[in-house]
Order: structure tokens, then C-alpha cells, then sequence
């Protein structure tokens, strides 16, 4: 057996309250105690004082040291195990103390927990009072980072186990249920400069890892030593990883990632879910360059971007509308989808397509043709007359179809090509006279007359401008004999009204400059 550690203070009045006798001398479990000179000891039966000892009265213990003298306000030592001692003398049994630590009196003051039978707690884990607190092999309680390995081995943390990791407030107590946002484990506390992140434990205390759906109703992406995860985030089939850090050049894809996640920015974290979202790309989202493109993404009802598999995709290009032309802007592989009732064409990296779309590939999900979205921000599918804008601001009419219709050709979303209402239109875009009153345009072999209005003409007569002859339809006769008529196609469907060649007596005498369809809607298929 040791002495205790440090000498206690001069004996008080307290003392002799605490043990409830003014006298000199009483009994004790262990023998008497009497006070001599102004300090207490204890002596057995045979009159000898005890020493490094404990001694108990009224229930009580108390600690004699090697001198035989009440020890006070210190720590004790005795058969391997460590205790403390309050002002009075009286061994410390379920209560706190803050205090430097046993093998430094000189050392920065720390807190201990000592246990029923006095003993000091070292590498436990310990529940008091409804709260968890750890600690490590020198009794100190643990805050910050703290590893448990089972009950009796408890450390600070350098590195984040999932099954043994967990996180104390600056009280001790172990956090569950909780958000925090730490440095990593082994980071200096002093170090300003070093990285935070957010961490959930979980009920048990233990990080969150992997994907947890349902902390506040919301669903969390979280790395497998649990740190939350934000932006881009990505499932490999194993683990999820962040996908949008300085270095990294992912491009999404059907063959990348089985699914793809998108948390917001660092202080937000949770999974959106059945929203569109304008971002930048993965591999342009760390700088957050202004100069660099954003593209709208659809975000599921389980959260994972939606990236076309390809099954139903179809080749496309895409147009923009530039100065009274189409403007190429690429090839592209087209998949529809419908969202909210609204129809949407992606690429195969998940991005919403605008402006002029035109399948050109065969597929049974996606009828070819000239498709037109709005504008970068919309996306929608456009159906019916539409009046469109180019780069110049000049405004045109087109009409895509808003039915199938196999008997006038009409498909919904699929720019009219021919007759539709008593207008003539060429891939949506409505053909009119421009340079004369009235003008021949020609598709797929077919042939019209149509006005400043893009209304088809039908009549058998002479069109003029300004008095001269632009394009001759007028029947010629040698009394009942029929020397020259232009006859129209009363076909009901797209080349109604064309000028029917076959049944025509000669042809069409066009004076004027025909209409060149393709000025305007003309594409790399053309």
C-alpha cells in the first residue's frame, strides 16, 4: 500500500461536524479516532495509528496517510486503485472532480468520475445519470473524438472507426441523435486552419455511414468514415464518394455510376428529391466559374438523378435559332421522358435539352423529326402555333403537331411538314411569300403557291404583284378543249392543295423566284 499522494490541509471544524462529535476521541469501524495536536488519527485496539489506510465512521470512509494523519482535498492510492478525498477528509463516491491529474499536481486541471466504491473510472465507458462519457486509461474524461473498443479500452481518437467511433460535447457526454460539425480526428485543437466537417451519430452514438434516409425526414449521403457528403455524390456500387472535388473529372453517364445524388452545398448536405436543378457539371462545380455552363437536371423521387440508361435513346442534333437560320450546335443522343405531364428530351449525361431538337434515328419511343423545347430555361416539349424569336429578334411563326395523326402525317411535338389549316409549313416552320406577293415552294416533290400570309393557294387564276404576272394557274380554252389547267391535290392530308402534276394540263408558269425552304430550316440531314 502507498501513502496518499499529496498532504492534506490543517484539520477544521468541518471535520469534527462531518464525523458529528465535539469531543477528542470516538469510535470507529477500524479503531478510534482521536485528535492529537490538531490532527486526526486513527489507532487500533492495541493503540497504534493506522496508516495508508482507509477508516470508516457513520458509513463513511476516510483516508489515514503514511504519517497516520487525516488526508484532505487529494488524491489517494491504495491497493492499485486511485481515489480522492474532498475538504473533509471523506472519500468521493459517485461524484465528479475537476482536478490535476494524480501523477502531476502541477498539471492542467481535468475531469475525473469516481465510481460507487470511490474508485476512480479509467478505460471505461460509463453511463451517469442518463448520459454517456468515456474515459481513458488515466481517468480523464474524453471530449471531442473517442474510441471504445468494447468497455474497457477508450482512447482519443486518431482515426474514425464506425462500430467504435464516437463524438463528445465539451461536457463529455456522449452525442446521439445529433449533428456535429468537427475537425477530423487526430486534428490539432489549436489548428485555425484545419477542415470541418458534419458528422450525424446515430441513436447508438456510432457515425452515420453510407446512405441514412430518414434524419429529420430527410435523406443523407455519408462517406464510409462519416463524413456527410454535399454536392455531387456518387454510388460505385460499394460505398458513396463525392464526385465534385478540385481534382476530379467525372462526366456522368449511363456506364459510370450505377446512380448519382446531388446534396447541396456543405452546410446543407440532404438529397434532393423530385425537383429540377440548374448546376454545373461535376467536373466545372468546384470553381463554380460563372463562364462555364450550367444544364438542368431532373432529381427523383428516390433521389437519383436522372441519367438515360440509352435503351430508348435515338440520334438527334441539336439547333439553336440564330440569324434567320438554324445553327448547328451538335450532335446528340435523345431520350424523352415525361415529368409532371410535361414531355422533356435529355442527353445521355442527364442534361435537359432547349431550343431546336431534331431526331434523326429510328426508334419506337421517339418519332423523327424537327422538335422545338423553348428556351434553356423551359425545356417543355412545344405543341400547337408557337412564335418564335431568333438571335436577331425577329419574330417567326411555326406549328408542331399536338396529335397523332397518321392520316395528315401529324405528330405530337414534330414540326408540320406540308399542309395543316390552310397553311403551308416546312418542318415546322410556316413557309410565306417574301420577296413577291405570292410564291411556288416545293417539298418532297410536292408543289404550292402560297401568300404573305403562308395561306396556300388553290384557285385557277394569274397571281400578280403590282399588276405583272407573278405565277400563271389560269385555265386556257379552245372552246370546250382544254389547252393548259392546274389542277390541286384534294387529297385530305399534308399535300392537300399541292398542284397535282398528273392530273395538271402542262405546267404551273411561275414567273417569280420559288421559295427556298430550306433557307431558314436547313440541317446537317438536308
Amino acid at each position: 500500500m502507498k501513502k496518499c499522494l499529496r498532504n492534506g490541509l490543517a484539520i477544521s471544524a468541518v471535520v469534527l461536524s462531518t464525523f458529528g462529535l465535539s469531543t477528542i476521541s470516538f469510535a470507529a469501524s477500524k479503531g478510534t479516532w482521536m485528535n492529537m495536536d490538531g490532527e486526526w488519527y486513527c489507532y487500533n485496539s492495541n493503540g497504534d495509528f493506522y496508516k495508508n489506510t482507509f477508516c470508516t465512521s457513520n458509513g463513511k470512509d476516510y483516508y489515514v496517510g503514511d504519517t497516520g494523519t487525516l488526508v484532505r482535498s487529494d488524491w489517494v492510492e491504495y491497493d492499485g486503485n486511485y481515489y480522492f478525498v474532498n475538504s473533509s477528509g471523506q472519500k468521493i463516491i459517485n461524484d465528479w472532480r475537476l482536478t490535476a491529474p494524480y501523477d502531476n499536481e502541477y498539471g492542467e486541471a481535468q475531469w475525473f468520475y469516481f465510481q460507487s466504491t470511490g474508485k476512480m473510472a479509467a478505460g471505461k465507458k460509463l453511463t451517469i445519470k442518463g448520459k454517456t462519457y468515456f474515459f481513458d486509461s488515466e481517468g480523464r474524461m474524453l471530449t471531442g473524438w473517442v474510441t471504445a473498443d468494447g468497455t474497457d479500452v477508450v482512447n482519443e481518437e486518431n482515426s474514425i472507426d464506425p462500430q467504435n467511433s464516437y463524438y463528445c460535447d465539451e461536457t463529455g457526454a456522449r452525442l446521439t441523435s445529433a449533428w456535429v460539425a468537427a475537425a477530423e480526428p487526430g486534428t490539432d485543437d489549436g489548428d485555425a486552419d484545419a477542415d470541418t466537417y458534419w458528422y450525424y451519430l446515430k441513436s447508438t452514438g456510432k457515425v452515420a455511414t453510407g446512405k441514412n434516409t430518414n434524419i429529420n425526414g430527410q435523406t443523407y449521403l455519408f462517406g464510409g468514415e462519416g463524413r456527410m457528403l454535399s454536392g455531387w455524390v456518387a454510388y460505385d456500387g460499394t460505398k458513396y464518394m463525392q464526385i465534385d472535388s478540385e481534382n476530379d473529372t467525372y462526366v456522368l453517364s449511363p456506364d459510370t455510376f450505377p446512380s448519382v445524388y446531388y446534396c447541396g452545398d456543405a452546410d446543407d448536405g440532404h438529397v434532393k428529391k423530385n425537383k429540377w436543378m440548374k448546376l454545373w457539371r461535376p467536373e466545372d462545380s468546384y470553381e463554380e466559374d460563372e463562364d462555364n455552363d450550367k444544364y438542368w437536371y431532373w432529381i427523383q423521387a428516390d433521389g437519383a438523378v436522372y441519367i438515360p440508361s440509352g435503351t430508348n435513346a435515338s440520334d438527334g442534333n441539336l439547333y439553336t435559332f440564330g440569324d434567320a437560320e438554324l445553327e448547328h450546335k451538335g450532335a446528340v443522343s435523345i431520350t424523352a421522358k415525361k415529368i409532371n405531364s410535361k414531355d422533356y428530351f435529355f442527353n445521355q449525361n442527364g442534361e435537359m435539352l432547349s431550343k431546336f431538337v431534331e431526331v434523326t434515328g429510328s426508334n419506337a419511343h421517339m418519332a423523327p423529326g424537327m422538335y422545338y423545347f423553348g428556351g434553356p430555361d423551359d425545356g417543355s416539349m412545344k405543341t400547337g402555333s408557337q412564335s418564335i424569336r431568333d438571335d436577331n429578334s425577329d419574330t417567326y411563326k411555326f406549328y408542331f403537331g399536338t396529335t397523332a395523326n397518321t392520316k395528315t402525317g401529324e405528330v405530337k411535338g414534330v414540326g408540320v411538314t406540308g399542309a395543316k389549316n390552310g397553311k403551308l409549313y416546312y418542318k415546322g416552320l410556316l413557309v410565306q411569300a417574301d420577296d413577291f406577293s405570292y410564291q411556288t415552294a416545293a417539298i418532297d416533290g410536292h408543289t404550292f403557291i402560297v401568300n404573305k400570309n403562308g395561306s396556300i393557294q388553290h384557285s385557277q387564276v394569274e397571281y400578280k404583284d403590282g399588276g405583272d404576272v407573278l405565277i400563271d394557274a389560269k385555265t386556257e380554252k379552245n372552246g370546250d378543249d382544254i389547252l393548259y389547267q392546274i389542277v390541286y391535290s384534294t387529297a385530305d392530308n399534308q399535300w392537300k392543295y399541292s398542284i397535282d402534276e398528273e392530273a395538271s394540263i402542262g405546267t404551273l408558269k411561275d414567273y417569280g423566284q420559288s421559295i427556298d425552304v430550306n433557307r431558314i430550316m436547313r440541317t446537317v440531314t438536308d
